[in-house]
């Protein structure tokens, strides 16, 4: 245990004039408010002891601390400290101090000093090993905190910062143990409920991530970490109705943060909600302007809401940043195909056919972009299939263009395994559209895209592929003849 400083008052009434008593007692007796003074008036009393000018010097830095004056607390305790090197609580107070000050070094080498007097201190190898977690030294605080626990296992802080120290170093079974084992001494406890919830969420046990960040937020309605956990979770699980409430209530805690807009606008594009997510996105970016993430987020929505000179300007802004940025590339190359800019997509998506693992896709793409601008794209389409293995998707519709197998076969290839068939074949209709386009089939094209509408694979790049191209055949359908 910590020494107290009552441990020796009886010394002192026994040791000292009637007045030499009381002051000392006063200074320990009194509210903290008044401490201060109290044990300066002790401490005029220059015939007292050195362990009782310690203990009061000590009394006084404590007072000091509660107060926020962490400077005046230091200097008592250096004082104290100087005049009894093993007093515990003194060692223990100023590591505090120079934790919260930032100082980890000097907090370490106070508590390490306390704990070589009283190895049976808890809470020190608490306090320790919580300073080497926020320090990354994942293993040693993994042994202060096991040691803090055996000391005193009915402790529920120790048991959460030791489940906090196993997640950390990606135990995350271990973690969900050890935040169960914090509940059951407090099933209240916040922070084991929340860290629980993360280490599920990192286990893409979502359900079970969503309950305890529920329950943290029964206990306190705004608790922040918790929402934005269990709108991450939601996100994660596919529940985009219940992310976008959460976000929306994060938002609103938060109004000078954007950041949970920047979730919400994720929800809404995976939630077929393109305007919502773009104005979103914009809002986000209004506070955060270049964000990567951002622009290519807000690109997406452009691109599904048919704002496609805005997808391009996001997505040529991010390049601008990041000139071999490839997945914004690749999607300036679809976007610039769905806009009819076919010579500038071919350039962009050249370039990432380029790159060693390129998907099978952007050949698909570059073959159109050729094509519809009157390039020749079978070369580089050829060489690309004969690289791919033959029964995997989309190789058909590589060979499709290539002249060797039929529409059907693409049809069927698509057909083949159920649970991918409602993409596949929203990719193989409008696959399957532009290359009628290329023959000039207008009305095959438009059949051909309809049904990849039909699919409802609304956030496919196909999808929105098809859209841009049925809007252009209806526009020139419906355009006078010269």
């Amino acid at each position: 245990m910590i020494k107290r400083p009552a441990l020796i008052l009886p010394f002192l009434l026994f040791a000292q004039p009637l007045v030499a008593q009381t002051e000392p007692l006063q200074c320990f007796a009194a509210e903290n408010e008044n401490r201060v003074a109290a044990c300066s008036a002790a401490l005029t009393n220059t015939n007292l002891p050195a362990e009782t000018r310690a203990l009061l010097l000590t009394a006084r830095a404590g007072a000091y601390a509660t107060s926020g004056e962490r400077a005046l607390a230091i200097a008592d305790y250096d004082a104290a400290l100087a005049l009894t090197p093993r007093e515990t609580t003194a060692l223990v107070g100023r590591g505090k101090l120079h934790e919260q000050a930032g100082n980890t070094t000097k907090a370490e080498a106070d508590y390490t000093a306390a704990l070589v007097i009283d190895p049976a201190l808890a809470e020190v190898f608490a306090l320790r090993g919580a300073s080497r977690l926020k320090r990354g030294e994942t293993n040693a605080a993994l042994a202060d905190l096991g040691e803090a626990r055996r000391l005193n296992p009915s402790d529920a802080a120790t048991q959460t910062l030791f489940a906090a120290a196993r997640l950390k170093s990606g135990e995350t079974g271990d973690a969900i143990a050890s935040f169960t084992a914090t509940l059951d001494i407090d099933p209240k406890d916040a922070a084991a409920l929340r860290g629980r919830a993360t280490a599920y969420a990192r286990e893409q046990n979502y359900p079970a991530a969503i309950a305890d960040f529920g329950a943290a937020l029964k206990l306190n309605a705004k608790d922040m970490a918790a929402l934005e956990g269990r709108g991450m979770a939601a996100l994660q699980s596919g529940d985009f109705v219940a992310a976008i409430a959460d976000f929306s209530a994060l938002a609103v805690l938060r109004p000078e943060d954007r950041s949970p807009l920047f979730f919400r606008a994720n929800a809404k594009l995976q939630g077929n909600d393109p305007l919502g997510a773009a104005a979103d996105f914009t809002s986000f970016l209004g506070q955060h302007a270049g964000d990567t993430e951002a622009l290519m987020g807000r690109a997406l929505a452009y691109q599904f809401t048919g704002n496609y000179l805005g997808a391009e300007t996001d997505l040529s802004t991010l390049l601008t940043q990041h000139p071999d940025a490839a997945q914004a590339l690749v999607a300036r190359g679809y976007v610039r195909v769905m806009a009819g800019k076919y010579a500038d997509a071919a350039t962009d998506l050249a370039r990432v056919a380029d790159l060693p693992d390129a998907p099978p896709e952007v050949f698909l793409w570059r073959y159109i972009a050729d094509m519809r601008s009157g390039h020749k794209g079978d070369i580089a389409l050829a060489a690309a299939a004969a690289r791919q293995p033959a029964d995997q998707w989309p190789t058909t519709v590589m060979r499709y263009f290539l002249g060797s197998l039929t529409g059907d076969d693409v049809l069927a290839d698509a057909s083949r395994e159920p649970g991918a068939a409602p993409a596949r074949l929203c990719e193989a209709y409008f696959y399957l559209g532009e290359a009628a386009l290329i023959l000039k089939d207008a009305t095959e094209a438009t059949k051909l895209f309809k049904a990849a509408l039909a699919t409802g694979m609304v956030r496919y790049t196909e999808y929105a592929g098809a859209q841009a191209e049925l809007a252009r055949l209806e526009a020139t359908a419906g355009s006078p003849k010269p």
